[in-house]
C-alpha cells in the first residue's frame, strides 16, 4: 500500500475519496483519525482495479536513531488491521491486489548532484 503522506496521486483519486467513497468510511475515518490511507488504497484498487506502485530507492528506509515511531506501538497495528477488516465489510469483498512493481526515483539515479545533496537519506 501506499501512505499517502508521501504519495502523488490522480486528483481524480482525491475526487473519488471525497464524492464517491462510502460516506461510512470517512465518517470511521473521522472517527479514529487513522486508516485514510488504506481507505485511499482501497477505494483506488476497488475502482480501477489495479495494485499500487512503490516508488523507492533500492532499500527500505530504517532509522536506527529514531526513539520513537507509531509502528513501535502495538496498538498501531491493530487499529489499522481493525480499519482493514471494517472497510473489507463495507466493501464486501477486499480490493487490495498483490503487486511487486517498484519504480526508483528520479533522485536515486542523479549522479551529477553535489556529494552533499545526494540521497538525503543515507539509509534510504
Amino acid at each position: 500500500m501506499i501512505l499517502t503522506g508521501a504519495a502523488f496521486i490522480h486528483q481524480s483519486y482525491l475526487d473519488a475519496y471525497t464524492n464517491h467513497m462510502p460516506a461510512i468510511i470517512r465518517s470511521k475515518i473521522d472517527e479514529w483519525m487513522n486508516c485514510e490511507d488504506i481507505a485511499m488504497n482501497f477505494l483506488v484498487s476497488h475502482l480501477y482495479r489495479k495494485p499500487p506502485i512503490k516508488v523507492t530507492s533500492r532499500w527500505t528506509f530504517r532509522c536506527p536513531a529514531c526513539t520513537e515511531t507509531l509502528s513501535n506501538d502495538e496498538s498501531h497495528f491493530t487499529e489499522r488491521h481493525n480499519c482493514i477488516r471494517f472497510f473489507t465489510e463495507v466493501y464486501g469483498y477486499d480490493p487490495l491486489l498483490f503487486s511487486q512493481s517498484r519504480t526508483n526515483s528520479v533522485l536515486f539515479k542523479l549522479e551529477q548532484l553535489p556529494r552533499n545533496h545526494q540521497k538525503c537519506f543515507k539509509l534510504v
